[in-house]
């Protein structure tokens, strides 16, 4: 049972060695994981006039026969709690020390600074009595206690005995626990004799209670000490059962078996229109109904299972299941040749010791579940690029020197890819994290392309392909004169193909930095960065090229006059939009 419950033994032992070694049984029987006792001796809790002065001696039980009682009670597995009213009962508690569980502080102790700084140096858990207190008044207290232990249980209960129904209060549970970092428990001293005594612990539990202490008397008949407020042992078994019946009605945060099982039965994955052959399949291509497939996924097995492909056509309101897909293979395609101008074969030029190339895969070899490969042409000239493989670690796959697409799909057949992310080969300094998001978003919005917003860094992420969509583009456009700038054919086309523009994470939005290689400005940057950094075969991330640039911002200036001809010259640009534009 998750509910502590403590079997408040108090005074209903009237004085009895007896009673208490019959009460200890009767716990130790029950599903009590706890008993309290309350140590006193008369004398030194109060003077000879004392009106219950005569009641304490009656009540007095001596120290060697507690030696006894404690004995018992740990033989039994029991948790023992304690009230410590007076030095004697403290030098009590010293003694048992190992064997005293914890302490529950009466509102009379807490005033005596001796009395609590001798308990705390025992280190034991704490029950503070709480009831009647003010909001002020126990911040002050556990302010106090806090600072030397900080295994606290505020208990709530009104002390009165017995206590009014109304007096009763479980509401105030609910707000302690919102207000407190600490366990709330009840103490219950209703009238022992009505049904709603066994039953208001209850009512507490679900108030939050995470403790309940009762009052149990051996015979509440014989009106003893204590039994305004005692259950007799089978009222105390009744109302642990009840608390039991309450943990099991009250449950757990999590869907119970019975209730997922049943929702797995009644909804099942269909599609909410056709999808082809080929097609990644997200949530907005997916609804959930009563169906007669047993296969199909449930929520939450599809939950599990995607982003997933289409193996096949899947028509509108048709399950979707193991055998109708499989999971995406992607491919990270860093294109590169040997035929740049501007910066002759920038491909291989080292930075820090490293060729530029081996620096973009050394990145994207970073990208999780993704493969990379280096994707050059048949042509002579790209010859030298099949020894920049990072010495085997990276495949090299040779395709159409002009046309990109065709380069790519040639990637995506050896591959067996369903989603090709582009990287060119002049982005030594390309983003594995930033790669990471830009593939998530485009496995969740089931699109044909991803990119990002233009807010980032150049050089800094890739660009995103469903194979099934460069097929179709290849397929049904033949004068395809600008496939270098391959991204153009698919943003400027949103009524043709599924596009998701995303807009990166604040992190990363540095627009002003160029991290490209195409000219020697840049080249002379990324030396000057990565000798700096001394950042040698390894891969390097945009964080730590960020924290470089903040603390030398010279750096990242070396390059800031270069230009991109598809960005800057508003001819060029102009060129490539009405080109691309079907």
């Amino acid at each position: 049972m998750d509910t502590k419950v403590i079997a408040e033994i108090a005074n209903s032992h009237q004085g009895e060695v007896d009673n208490l070694f019959k009460l200890i049984d009767i716990v130790s029987k029950s599903d009590a994981q706890a008993i309290k006792f309350q140590w006193f001796k008369y004398d030194h809790l109060a003077t000879p006039d004392y009106k219950y002065y005569e009641d304490y001696k009656k009540l007095y039980i001596t120290q060697s026969d507690w030696d006894k009682i404690i004995k018992y009670a740990d033989e039994h597995s029991l948790e023992i709690w304690v009230d410590v009213f007076d030095e004697w009962g403290l030098e009590l508690l010293k003694k048992h020390q190992d064997k005293i569980y914890g302490v529950k502080l009466h509102s009379t102790i807490i005033q005596s600074e001796f009395m609590i700084n001798n308990i705390l140096d025992l280190n034991k858990p704490l029950i503070i009595g709480i009831g009647g207190w003010h909001d002020k008044e126990i911040k002050n207290i556990i302010n106090k206690i806090s600072k030397n232990n900080n295994d606290i249980t505020l208990m709530h209960g009104f002390q009165g005995y017995p206590t009014e129904i109304t007096d009763a209060n479980l509401k105030r549970i609910k707000c302690l626990k919102d207000n407190y970092d600490f366990p709330i428990g009840f103490a219950d001293h209703t009238d022992a004799s009505i049904d709603l005594a066994k039953e208001i612990p209850v009512y507490a539990y679900f108030s939050g209670a995470k403790v309940i202490e009762k009052h149990l008397i051996l015979e509440r008949k014989k009106e003893f000490y204590d039994y305004y407020s005692s259950l007799e042992p089978d009222e105390f078994e009744t109302m642990i059962a009840k608390l039991k019946e309450a943990e099991k009605i009250n449950g757990t945060c999590k869907i119970n078996k019975a209730e997922r099982q049943y929702l797995d039965a009644s909804l099942k994955a269909v599609a909410s229109r056709d999808i082809e052959k080929g097609e990644i399949i997200s949530f907005d291509k997916v609804d959930f109904k009563r169906t007669s497939s047993s296969s199909a996924f449930s929520i939450q097995e599809l939950n599990k299972a995607l982003p997933l492909v289409s193996n096949d056509f899947i028509k509108s309101n048709s399950s979707i299941d193991k055998e109708s897909t499989y999971t995406p293979n992607i491919t990270i395609a860093v294109v590169c040749r040997l035929k740049s101008t501007r910066l002759p074969k920038k491909a291989i030029k080292p930075i820090n010791g490293v060729a530029s190339v081996e620096r973009v895969l050394l990145n994207t070899l970073e990208v999780k579940n993704t493969e990379t490969v280096l994707a050059t042409s048949t042509m002579k000239e790209d010859k030298p690029l099949e020894n920049y493989n990072l010495d085997g670690k990276v495949d090299v796959v040779k395709g159409d020197p002009d046309n990109v697409i065709k380069r790519l799909l040639k990637v995506a057949e050896e591959k067996e890819s369903d989603i090709i992310v582009r990287v060119t080969g002049d982005c030594p300094s390309v983003s594995p994290k930033a790669l990471e998001f830009l593939i998530n978003s485009h496995l969740n919005s089931g699109a044909d392309f991803t990119m990002a917003k233009q807010n980032f860094p150049v050089g800094l992420l890739g660009d995103i392909y469903n194979v099934n969509a460069l097929k179709r583009l290849l397929e049904e456009h033949e004068d395809l004169e600008y496939t270098e700038y391959l991204l153009f054919y698919f943003k400027n086309n949103p009524d043709y193909f599924n596009v998701n523009i995303v807009e990166l994470p604040e992190e990363y939005q540095y627009p002003e930095w160029r991290l490209t290689l195409d000219e020697p400005k840049d080249l002379e940057m990324f030396e000057e960065l990565y000798s700096g950094m001394g950042a040698k075969e390894r891969a390097v991330s945009f964080f730590e090229i960020k924290d470089y640039i903040k603390s030398n911002p010279d750096v990242i200036k070396i390059n800031e006059n270069v230009g991109l001809k598809w960005r800057d010259v508003k001819e060029k640009v102009d060129e490539i939009n009405e080109a691309t534009t079907f």
